[in-house]
C-alpha cells in the first residue's frame, strides 16, 4: 500500500506543477480563471488526502 501511495503522490505532484505554472501565468497576465484555481485546489486536496492516508495506514 505504501509504494502505491508514494507512486500516486509523485504522479499528482507531476500533474500539479503545470497547473501551478498556468495559475502563475494567468495571475501575471491579470486574467482571472476559476477553472485553473479549481484544478490547483483539487490537486492540492488530493495530495494532502493521499499523504494522510499513507501516514495513517502504514
Amino acid at each position: 500500500m505504501s509504494k502505491l501511495g508514494i507512486i500516486l503522490i509523485v504522479l499528482l505532484i507531476v500533474s500539479f506543477l503545470p497547473n501551478i505554472y498556468m495559475l502563475y501565468k494567468t495571475k501575471k497576465d491579470g486574467t482571472d480563471s476559476p477553472r485553473v484555481k479549481l484544478m490547483v485546489g483539487i490537486d492540492a486536496l488530493l495530495v494532502v488526502l493521499l499523504l494522510a492516508a499513507v501516514l495513517l495506514l502504514s
